[in-house]
């Protein structure tokens, strides 16, 4: 048997152990076996059952699913309040309150989420705070805030190394910019 076959094999039978598990109601094993389901109907049911039991991650994972708006919203503020932090980053998206949404992205890129700290630098107003999140969000790896925190140096020497740290990445906005500095 190949390596490939071997990896099949050991996938089936984890898949196996967590649906027992989770038939025998061990509550992250029904999260898991729900992350694993192919089919999607399967999947939602064992992740709005881990949900309802409270199980954090899975209640971002459902709510992430749900086509219902109100109960996409309910279950990613759910996970939100509880301190998830990419729940805070998710439930701030799906907020339609300005206020709302800027809180929700404040507390999730103070606490480190890079995402929403790039997604944050994109809602302010304030050149100093939207340089100092993008600024931020880029030393943390994040491709697209080197290039736009790029755009934003005023220092040539500087806004040449994050360019260069785009593309590097294949960022192809940098590549095609370095290019046309040259």
């Amino acid at each position: 048997m190949n390596a490939s076959g071997a990896q099949d094999e050991d996938y089936l039978s984890r898949k196996a152990w967590l649906k027992q598990a989770a038939e025998s109601g061990n509550l992250p094993a029904k999260y898991h076996f729900g992350l694993e389901c192919d089919d999607p109907s399967e999947r939602r049911r064992w992740l709005k059952e881990a949900a309802h039991q409270g199980y954090i991650p899975a209640m971002l994972d459902y709510g992430l699913e749900c086509d219902d708006p109100q109960e996409k919203h309910r279950w990613l503020r759910e996970a939100a309040c509880e301190g998830h932090i990419p729940a805070k980053y998710h439930y701030a998206l799906a907020c339609e309150d300005a206020q709302r949404k800027r809180r929700w992205l404040t507390e999730a890129a103070e606490e480190g989420y890079v995402l929403a700290m790039h997604e944050l630098a994109r809602e302010c107003d304030d050149a100093e705070e939207k340089r100092r999140w993008l600024r931020k969000a880029a030393e943390e790896g994040h491709v697209p805030a080197m290039y736009e925190f790029a755009r934003q140096c005023e220092d040539p020497h500087e806004q040449r190394r994050w360019l260069e740290e785009a593309a590097e990445n294949r960022w192809q906005p940098a590549v095609e910019e370095l290019e046309s500095l040259k």
